[in-house]
């Protein structure tokens, strides 16, 4: 079966057609990490991924600092899942907090993760959003993940209200909420939002409620944003695996 034939093989993401003979690797970083990290060798075999469901069983066939010579031996296309998980989580202040969200939500198998602009957030825009996309590619490789989840531009929640994406509207808050969170179900895609350090506003919360969300927590106790986002979204994905 091919899914047990490459589970145990590292994953890489990839800009190269598999359908077309040998792939020639000539991205740097590929390239260091098979060669002075990964220590790999001819005829080590890997898994080649375009992140969006083509997925390729290789065996190395030349490596050098140059490039990599990969032989295709299994090749497939997998089909998307239709259930979206989107992540909407709020800008932190600090850019390594909200990278580790990233990183997280990416292994957690968001399919969807935006920068949202609260009332509370302390700054608009997210820094070095070319650095975002590289941790979700790393973190992706690292999960075995076949598609890349997409990462969305900075949002604000008034305009995420106004163009809410097809599924549940869920919104978290430790003090003012409808549910608790592990006693939901969730059938079919989920909007998940994750306010910033000291929550949500209560006007925010209305306008989520008036848009038909659903305010949930937790447990009793106060997260941090990331711990939040984290232990959502593993909530989530753990109900829906059931």
């Amino acid at each position: 079966m091919y899914v047990l034939y490459c589970r145990h093989m590292q994953h890489f993401f990839v800009n190269e057609d598999f359908g077309k003979g040998p792939v020639t690797i000539r991205d740097d970083e590929i390239l260091h990490q098979l060669i002075k990290v990964l220590r790999f060798r001819v005829g080590d075999e890997l898994v080649l991924l375009d992140g969006k469901g083509g997925r390729a069983a290789g065996k190395i066939e030349e490596l050098h600092k140059e490039a990599a010579k990969i032989k295709i031996e299994k090749l497939e296309h997998c089909e998307k899942p239709g259930r979206e998980v989107r992540l909407y989580a709020a800008i932190s202040k600090k850019p390594e907090t909200f990278e580790l969200i990233v990183q997280k939500a990416t292994e957690l198998g968001a399919t969807m993760i935006t920068p949202l602009f609260c009332a509370r957030c302390q700054v608009e825009s997210v820094r070095k959003p070319e650095r975002l996309k590289k941790i979700i590619k790393e973190a992706a490789e690292q999960a075995e993940r076949i598609f890349l989840p997409e990462m969305g531009e900075v949002l604000k929640l008034e305009e995420l209200i106004k163009n809410l994406p097809e599924g549940k509207f869920l919104a978290g808050d430790a003090r003012d909420y409808d549910k608790k969170l592990g006693e939901m179900d969730f059938d079919g895609s989920q909007n998940l939002v994750i306010g910033p350090e000291g929550g949500l506003t209560d006007e925010e919360i209305l306008k989520v409620r008036e848009a038909g969300g659903i305010i949930f927590s937790m447990n009793e106790n106060v997260l941090r944003m990331e711990t939040a986002a984290i232990a959502a979204l593993a909530i989530v994905q753990a109900k829906c695996l059931r």
